[in-house]
């Protein structure tokens, strides 16, 4: 597993991961791989997924085609965006997308995080997405990181400050988390401009 924050504040977004990949009881730490990203960027959204590595790969390549539908701006858009993809992923990627039993719906396989101009998400395989105020966390260092950030949220100065608290606390009690961090801060667009003084 992984683990994926996001935090707001003051103005600013940002998502973080931690660069640890795990295959059972192997451990394969950043410094032996080049690809050890866990976050994508399409446009200008930065995606964190958990779950296997492959899920990052079909994301990727998916909207890598300019044509396919990408709106991350609501919780109402993420989910018509992965909506319209879902069909794409079970016949192009061969995603398996059989519900499991007593589910109502097909599954996507995706679960994770997002943060971009429009603030911080959480996707779920369901294709709904949540919005957050100050912060969330994923993977299997969620709850170690989510109480982390809640006592570090009001002292915090930014939101990277934040985000990191909360991937330390991860690594240092969950077994498939792992630094070296990665980072990433992004303006919201409802910060407060700076105000610009006029000419006399």
């Amino acid at each position: 597993m992984s683990t994926i924050v996001v935090a707001q504040k003051n103005g600013v977004a940002c998502i973080g991961a931690d660069t640890l990949s795990c295959l059972g009881s192997l451990r394969q730490k950043a410094q032996h791989i080049v690809n050890k990203t866990k976050i994508a960027k399409i446009e200008d959204t930065y995606i964190g997924l958990v779950g296997t590595s492959a899920s990052l790969v079909v994301l990727n390549s998916y909207f890598a085609n300019p044509e396919r539908p990408r709106n991350f701006s609501s919780c109402e858009a993420i989910f018509e965006t992965f909506r319209h993809a879902h069909a794409w992923l079970k016949v192009e990627y061969f995603m398996s997308a059989a519900p499991d039993k007593g589910e109502e719906y097909e599954t996507t396989q995706f679960y994770g995080l997002m943060a971009n101009a429009h603030g911080i998400f959480a996707i779920y395989s369901y294709r709904s997405a949540q919005q957050f105020h100050k912060f969330w966390a994923a993977g299997s260092g969620r709850d170690y990181a989510l109480g982390a950030m809640q006592a570090a949220y009001d002292k915090g100065k930014t939101a990277e400050e934040i985000a990191r608290i909360g991937l330390e606390a991860a690594a240092e009690f969950d077994s498939a988390t792992s630094g070296p961090f990665e980072l990433h801060n992004i303006p919201l667009l409802s910060a407060p401009k700076p105000k610009t003084r006029r000419k006399k």
